[in-house]
């Protein structure tokens, strides 16, 4: 009898297992460096360095790297469990279940370069923006729908960041760190460009780590005080500062 209740048990922790498998989401191409993923297949950035800290906490997850659009198709399977990163200030499923210790705050400005002048936003009205195909921009989408700029659409940051040191855009809005990272890979001066802080449009908000809402609540609490800890000791601090 007590053989057979064992074997029981292990059949249901088993089950329990399998039901919990959890998907780790990383965006292609899109999201550096809080996702980085390269040619060699090797998974970095800031949200990936937590995820694999967690990891170490017998917290194991299935990493799956995807187009954005892809990535957003399977997130909104409800039958798939899942964890990646969002924040309150996004429309969608990246805000609708977040830890409630955050990664870090974000700053954001207009990135120009040194011989164009920002004061405020109206200096910009009737000239060209460059922002990226699929990307939200909280505080700025009243003026873009309201076409008080000339819009220009890249694919991605480097693009971006190239258009605006040719001179053939005036100004392109992203998260200062964003901003510092690709300019440095791209091995561009940043005494060519100016930082306008902009959070009077785009007001600062927190990253967090994302959860389905089918997420198991145990295992969520487990992350939420893995994160606690990573703040407390520095290591989130740490981690951010690599980028």
């Amino acid at each position: 009898m007590k053989k057979k209740l064992y074997f029981i048990i292990l059949l249901v922790s088993f089950s329990s297992i399998a039901d919990n498998k959890i998907t780790y989401f990383i965006a292609d191409k899109s999201s550096s460096p809080i996702q980085i993923s390269t040619k060699n297949s090797e998974q970095l950035g800031i949200v990936t360095d937590v995820i694999n800290s967690i990891e170490k906490q017998n917290i194991p997850f299935s990493h799956s790297i995807l187009p954005f659009k892809r990535m957003m198709k399977y997130m909104k399977n409800p039958k798939v469990k899942w964890i990646t990163y969002g924040s309150a200030a996004w429309p969608g499923l990246q805000s609708l279940s977040l830890s409630k210790t955050p990664i870090m705050t974000v700053k954001h400005s207009f990135l120009t370069l040194k011989s164009n002048q920002y004061n405020k936003i109206s200096d910009l009205f009737g000239k060209s923006l460059v922002l990226i195909h699929g990307f939200d921009y909280p505080g700025l989408a009243a003026y873009i729908e309201q076409d008080k700029f000339d819009i220009m659409y890249v694919k991605d940051h480097e693009a971006a960041i190239k258009v605006i040191a040719m001179g053939r855009a005036v100004a392109f809005p992203e998260m200062n760190i964003r901003l510092n990272y690709h300019l440095k890979k791209m091995n561009f001066p940043s005494d060519n460009f100016n930082f306008h802080y902009i959070g009077n449009i785009i007001a600062d908000y927190d990253i967090n780590l994302c959860f389905s809402l089918n997420f198991p609540e145990l295992l969520k609490e487990k992350i939420e005080a893995v994160l606690v800890e990573m703040n407390s000791d520095g290591r989130l601090k740490t981690i951010i500062n690599k980028y």
